[in-house]
Order: C-alpha cells, then structure tokens, then sequence
C-alpha cells in the first residue's frame, strides 16, 4: 500500500465508515509526515496504521489533546512492549533514549467551530534491524529489547491504548492528560537548538508544552516563548 492515510482519507469521501475505523499496513511505500517528510516501512518488519476519529466534542483551541493522547497511547504500548522508558519529542515523535521510534500525523477538519474528524496516522518500528544511514538517530523495538514481535498483537495494543486515551478526553479529563503528557517530554528542562522558519538556530531551555500546542521556551537572554509547530522545529542531537 502507497499510504494508509491517503487510503482512509479517500475511503471516508467514498463511504464514511465508522469512528475507529483503522487501515493498517505492513508494507507502506509512500507514507508521509509532518512537512511531508516520507515515512517508508521495510516489508513485512514495521507498521504503518491509520483512523478516523469524530471528535466533535473538541474545540478547535482543545485539539492538541488528541495528539497528546496518540502520543501517550503509542508510548505507553511501546513501554509495555519493551520494557524500556519512552519519551515524547515535540511535536509528534516517540523517542528511546535519542532515537526515533515512532512518528505520528493527525490532520484533522473542522466544521461548525468544532473538530469534525481526525485522520490518524501512525508508524512503529517494530522488527527492523539495519536502519542503514539512519541508524543514530532511528531505533525499533527489535532493537531495544532483542525480540522479534507479532504485528497483529502490536496494533492491537496500540488501538486498546488510543481507546483509553480518547475516552479520557470524552470524559473531559484533560488536565490529568496534559500532566502526564508534559512529564513525558523529551528534553524537558534541557537545552535544545531550535531551526527556526527564516533558518536561523536558536539555543534555548525546553519549559514545556502549552495546551495549545505551542512549545514553551527560555531563550539565553531569558525571553520566554511560545512557539507553534511550523514556526520552529527542533533540531536534531548530534550523536
């Protein structure tokens, strides 16, 4: 399959399956992320899986709830997966130690001052080993615990933990969310560089994550600043 989120985008115009349906692939050739940034799975050794959500109980202003949730529901099967201590890296990838092991891509519309549905797109390293010019910075779950896994068994965890997490936020508990999310974050209350849009870099102290999504933080004149997804980036650790 190119991309599960292309397939289930032109699924939902065609057909409007059910919330929670899920297009999954063990094969994806053209899969995509933020900016665009491609996101390929070896056959048969990763996983590529995609869902719509109808969250019209969201505020627009509310809708990085969602994505902290996904994150927190990937981080929490990958900890139970693995056995290792899994952090969040703003704004959407799952990291073991200083290596990627997850991306994930929500893009959501919006109708009526409300969030009308998500696509939610998902990609796990699970039983790639060699990740070629990658490997500094992109990890699996192979390779942290030594472990071959059953695809299927995978996904299906990961689905149970996103259901959790978004009945948490149909409950309204968002502040519970947003606590546990923040104390997951990569770098916090670490010094990180940042590329910004105009492609100037900028050393600052990670504070945190704002509801909105925006990222917190100190610059070394001691500015404190919010920053949305698009205006800056952080850059890669040097390993």
């Amino acid at each position: 399959m190119a991309s599960t989120q292309t397939y289930l985008k032109n699924l939902y115009a065609k057909s409007k399956p059910i919330e929670g349906t899920a297009i999954l692939s063990y094969n994806q050739t053209a899969g995509y992320g933020q900016r665009n940034n491609s996101w390929e799975t070896q056959n048969g050794l990763n996983i590529a899986l995609s869902l719509v959500l109808l969250p019209a109980f969201l505020n627009p202003d509310k809708q990085y709830y969602l994505s902290m949730a996904v994150a927190l529901a990937v981080k929490k099967a990958v900890e139970e997966l693995s056995q290792q201590k899994v952090k969040l890296k703003w704004p959407n990838d799952i990291m073991v130690g200083d290596r990627k092991i997850s991306g994930i891509l929500i893009e959501s519309n919006l109708f009526n001052s409300r969030v009308e549905k998500s696509y939610v797109g998902i990609g796990l390293n699970v039983n790639q080993i060699d990740f070629g010019s990658l490997k500094s910075t992109a990890t699996s779950l192979s390779n942290i615990s030594g472990k071959e896994y059953d695809l299927d068994h995978v996904c299906i965890m990961i689905m149970e933990w996103v259901e959790r997490y978004y009945l948490q936020i149909k409950a309204g508990r968002l502040k519970e969310l947003f606590e546990e999310y923040d104390e997951a974050l990569y770098k916090k209350n670490e010094y990180i560089t940042l590329l910004h849009s105009d492609d100037m870099t900028s050393k600052v102290l990670l504070k945190g994550v704002e509801e909105n999504g925006k990222i917190l933080v100190m610059h070394e004149n001691g500015d404190l600043r919010a920053y949305l997804h698009g205006e800056v980036q952080i850059m890669k650790a040097q390993l």
